[in-house]
């Protein structure tokens, strides 16, 4: 008898698990509603004055798909990207679309490489240590005071997180904020500091994500479908016109209601801050990793803002995902390199999160094509034209928020919204990014619950605050998320092709 093991041998899971259990009756609850869906009777046609507006058989089908989709993306009993490539199975099976369709639709889209170009620079900024030098430098000019603390944190993480993931930013984070803690005697669960130094951490991190297309996946998302649904160009620079000032409104609010709801035990902590000091002087200069990270983001940060006039001076044009894939190629150029191979640059990049975004991308265009959108948004929001603009900026935020309760990932809130968003505003004759712009930035906003987003897991891991803390002070916060988002596109809006006036 051989005594040679295996290669390579794969944890078994139980078939007979309670985890295992729930997974299967999660996927089959989803086959339950495709089935339905599918078999049901067309419902009848909507009117929009003279004019019907039909629910086609291919629509219908694609909605089905798609609620077969939100069923294993709420309950995550497959993983995110594995659902998406379903979603792309199941639509050629049924004859919606065929599959090099599905496949050029899908990852044929830039937003792959627009992302894949954010995720490598975002680990650059991790691996040279340049977004961990210039979170200690902010700290290390805040003194003791608690809230100043706390507001250096969020700032912080809302300037890091418009560039890096939000990920990225909580996980640097969380550990200096748990040894400021622990050092300062603070007992998880029990400190108020704790609690809202956490969840501060948090808010810093997901209000980054709304200022710019490169802070979160459904933000190139709703950029992408306005461009290719509604033939809209909007630029880097146009989102940044509304979705930074909404962010800036954004930090005292979620910095006053966390003061407010978890008021610090003390004024001052009880320690030094002379360990953060000393690691940033023990840093010493800009390595030439760091150096050669800062002059990569600096390039990409100016040909995103000033992309058109830059293109006409050197004749040929600079779209959001070429300067993406230009900075990630630049990172691997002798004299600039930052990451030594392909390999190390490879595991900092969500494949998986890429594969969920294109089984998205390419469910929501056939939503559109089929007239499922139209019909769905229409049945939705079709009085939302009768109310006030500023009323129908704060209806759009407020679907998205409601959606942003069920689904773990912006990514997916984005692929499922942002299609019948744009299809109502052409519909009613409204300019599509007037809808799609807040709604993409309302994507990141996950106040509420903490599995809405995998950026909400690690600061809650640290376990300084329970699930029902959270949910209670972020119902308030996506309150106010939604009024200064709402500010924003009512006073900045014009400058971004976002006028709701």
């Amino acid at each position: 008898m051989s005594n040679v093991k295996p290669c390579c041998t794969l944890p078994d899971e139980d078939a007979y698990s309670d985890k295992a259990k729930y997974k299967a009756l999660c996927f089959l609850l989803a086959v339950f509603v495709l089935t339905v869906i599918i078999l049901l009777p067309s419902p009848g046609p909507l009117q929009n004055g003279d004019e019907l507006i039909p629910l086609t058989s291919e629509g219908k089908i694609v909605i089905g798909c798609l609620g077969f989709a939100v069923v294993l993306w709420m309950t995550e009993a497959i993983p995110f990207a594995v659902t998406s490539l379903c979603l792309m199975v199941l639509l050629h099976a049924f004859g919606v679309a065929p599959f090099n369709e599905l496949c050029k639709i899908g990852f044929g889209s830039n937003v792959l490489l627009f992302l894949m170009g954010v995720m490598g620079l975002s680990a650059a900024m991790t691996a040279s240590g340049l977004a961990n030098r210039f979170l200690l430098m902010t700290l290390s000019k805040v003194g003791r005071r608690t809230d100043y603390i706390l507001l250096s944190f969020i700032t912080a993480g809302t300037l890091l997180s418009m560039w890096v993931t939000d990920m990225a930013v909580a996980a640097m984070l969380v550990p200096l904020g748990v040894s400021i803690l622990k050092e300062s005697g603070c007992e998880p669960l029990k400190s108020n500091f704790g609690k809202c130094l956490m969840i501060g951490i948090v808010y810093g991190s997901l209000i980054g994500g709304t200022a710019t297309p490169a802070g979160c996946g459904a933000n190139v998302l709703a950029i992408q479908f306005a461009r290719d649904m509604a033939g809209l160009n909007v630029s880097f620079a146009d989102w940044m016109m509304v979705g930074v000032p909404g962010a800036l409104l954004m930090i005292p609010c979620g910095w006053f209601l966390l003061m407010k709801f978890f008021p610090p035990e003390f004024k001052e902590i009880p320690m030094p801050l002379h360990q953060i000091k000393e690691e940033l002087e023990s840093l010493g200069p800009l390595n030439r990793k760091e150096r050669c990270t800062l002059i990569v983001l600096l390039i990409m940060v100016t040909l995103w803002l000033g992309g058109v006039p830059i293109g006409k001076m050197i004749g040929f044009k600079l779209p959001e995902a070429y300067i993406a894939l230009l900075g990630f190629t630049l990172l691997f150029i002798p004299g600039l390199r930052v990451f030594p191979n392909w390999e190390e640059a490879a595991k900092c990049i969500s494949w998986s999160g890429l594969i969920l975004i294109a089984g998205g991308i390419a469910a929501g265009m056939l939503l559109a094509k089929t007239g499922a959108a139209r019909y769905v948004a229409w049945a939705l929001l079709s009085d939302i034209s009768s109310l006030h603009p500023i009323l129908r900026v704060i209806a759009v935020i407020c679907l998205v928020e409601a959606l942003k309760v069920f689904f773990s990932s912006n990514s997916v809130t984005g692929a499922v919204v942002m299609p019948l968003i744009i299809a109502l505003a052409m519909e009613l004759g409204i300019n599509p990014w007037v809808f799609a712009g807040p709604a993409g930035i309302a994507s990141s906003m996950a106040f509420i619950m903490v599995t809405s987003s995998p950026t909400n897991v690690i600061p809650y891991s640290a376990g300084y605050f329970s699930i029902a803390e959270y949910a209670k002070v972020g119902i308030l916060m996506t309150i106010v998320g939604i009024l200064c988002v709402t500010t924003s596109v009512a006073i900045f809006g014009p400058l971004g092709q976002m006028s709701i006036w």
